[in-house]
């Protein structure tokens, strides 16, 4: 999922800073999971600390609630500039992000506030996080990635109307 982080955040580099910020924090927030589910060096299954997940709870609620709430709304008026071929798209790929909101909250719900004896299922709950996460971080980048087919559209808009 890093990888293909980094091979979006330098496609769309420079195009829209919040959305260069929100992507930023995306990684933040991988990493972030990726230690408390014991994927990075050491690779340790350790129980994380209730501080810690809670922390990363708050972390994932003000990634999503930054997503909802300003940078698909950026998105949506740069598709909106351009034609409703990308604006249909998006609202497309709005309601499939939609669908994992849901699943985020429950596992927010669950152990943002949660005793360190109440965590027996974490590590399942953890890895069917990662899973929604991937399939949240997939739809988000088609719709990130527009807008660099926008700025390609309107760079070759701009040579058209110079060449004429």
């Amino acid at each position: 999922m890093l990888v293909l982080l980094d091979k979006v955040r330098q496609q769309v580099k420079g195009r829209q800073p919040a959305v260069d910020a929100w992507l930023n924090v995306r990684r933040e927030l991988l990493v972030e999971y990726m230690e408390l589910a014991g994927l990075r060096p050491p690779f340790k299954k350790v129980l994380p600390s209730r501080e810690a997940l809670s922390d990363f709870c708050d972390h994932l609620i003000d990634y999503i609630s930054a997503g909802h709430f300003e940078i698909y709304e950026i998105l949506i008026e740069a598709y909106e500039k351009a034609d409703n071929r990308h604006l249909m798209l998006s609202n497309k790929i709005i309601d499939r992000i939609q669908d994992t909101t849901e699943a985020i909250l429950d596992f927010n719900e669950r152990y943002s506030n949660i005793a360190d004896e109440e965590m027996p299922d974490l590590d399942e709950d953890l890895s069917q996080l990662g899973l929604i996460l991937e399939e949240r971080f997939k739809w988000e980048d088609k719709l990130v990635l527009v807008l660099d087919v926008l700025s390609v559209d309107k760079t070759s808009e701009d040579s058209n109307i110079t060449a004429s």
